[in-house]
């Protein structure tokens, strides 16, 4: 994960060094995640006929080779979004297959609780991005970017002994999707998960040039607000590793449905205020900003495992590819249209983070109904 962060970092200064409006700079986070959900309709299906091992190998070193291209050649908006998109194909292959293995690793009754560690580890590893570009910054942001880039590199050695695929009985030959399609129950839960990730990656795509824009208004340099963004963001997001986990455990006793809907809430009344806080004064809205990061991810794990638990057996692949596909496929769409909100009032944060807090408003009432 150590890829998935380093642009929202440095966002700021590469706004700058490149000309770029705010839709634009949302847009070249959004080619990540277009890669990404473009590819995993295929990728996550697959792992139903040819197993996980070989996807996850092969996309973890994609992840690396494309970072690396970023950090050498990446010059403008039209590179960066080339180079983005490209590498957000590694994440598909990587990311969805893991959580098949947790699922077919533990058992119900702790299932959510293993599901909470591994997301947390997502929202774990994009703090460590975080953390680690804004202390390269200094260096140069080409510097920040290519350590980072090692990242996914090392990831394909640790897991080259570690993963396996799980024995099946009967291998199925060809991809259920009318099966998942047809699951009503999985896809409300499918469509909550979408809208928590509206959610999530616009706040995680923005949160940085946020607080960034709050340290410049005190009158601090650009690279030197720029590096505290990204650095307190990396403790946001450190944040929401630790209540994944914790989320996902208390699914295990709460219940899945009354978990999401708990916690989806809550997160949606910290986006529609959140913005609207700088006056005052920054350790309120670095507070908030905790509390924040506590709970927009806290229902990621118990989402998940809540579509997993839903799917037919012989359809997990399937109905895991439909999830992330058109989970991911909103967060193509969030941050870039939280740009053009800022761009259209002219900065007004308030606005843009008001329209994450309504799509987790549509998330809880997705499930309310389960």
């Amino acid at each position: 994960m150590l890829t998935f962060g380093n642009y929202s970092a440095a966002l700021p200064i590469l706004r700058e060094e490149w000309g770029l409006s705010a839709a634009q700079a949302g847009a070249i986070f959004a080619g990540q995640q277009s890669g990404y959900t473009a590819a995993v309709l295929v990728l996550s299906s697959l792992t139903d006929v040819i197993g996980v091992r070989s996807i996850y190998l092969v996309s973890a070193l994609w992840t690396g080779v494309f970072g690396l291209l970023f950090a050498a050649i990446a010059h403008d908006f039209t590179s960066a979004l080339v180079l983005r998109t490209l590498g957000g194909i590694g994440l598909a292959g990587t990311y969805v297959p893991g959580m098949r293995l947790v699922v077919e690793t533990f058992p119900a009754a702790r299932r959510g609780g293993a599901m909470g560690l591994y997301i947390g580890a997502f929202s774990i590893g994009v703090s460590a991005s975080l953390f680690l570009t804004g202390m390269i910054l200094p260096f140069g942001w080409r510097t920040a970017f290519f350590v980072t880039a090692l990242g996914p590199l090392l990831a394909a050695a640790i897991a080259w002994p570690i993963v396996h695929d799980a024995l099946r009985q009967n291998v199925r030959r060809r991809i259920n999707f009318g099966n998942a399609l047809r699951n009503t129950r999985a896809l409300r839960l499918i469509a909550a998960y979408a809208a928590h990730n509206w959610e999530l990656f616009g706040m995680r795509a923005w949160m940085p040039a946020f607080l960034t824009s709050l340290w410049m208004q005190q009158g601090i340099p650009l690279t030197t607000a720029t590096a505290r963004g990204a650095t307190f963001s990396s403790l946001v997001l450190l944040a929401s590793g630790a209540s994944n986990a914790t989320g996902g455990w208390l699914s295990d006793s709460l219940g899945r449905r009354k978990t999401i809907v708990l916690f989806l809430t809550a997160s949606a009344v910290v986006s529609a205020t959140i913005g609207w806080t700088a006056p005052l004064g920054l350790s309120v809205v670095l507070a908030l900003a905790i509390l924040y990061g506590l709970l927009v991810t806290a229902d990621s794990s118990t989402l998940s495992t809540a579509v997993a638990e839903s799917a037919d057996p012989d359809a997990l692949g399937a109905t895991m590819a439909v999830q992330s596909s058109l989970g991911f496929l909103v967060t193509a769409i969030s941050p870039p249209l939280f740009g053009a909100i800022l761009d259209l009032t002219n900065g007004l944060w308030g606005w843009a983070f008001l329209s994450l807090g309504i799509a987790a408003v549509v998330g809880v009432l997705a499930v309310l109904r389960l």
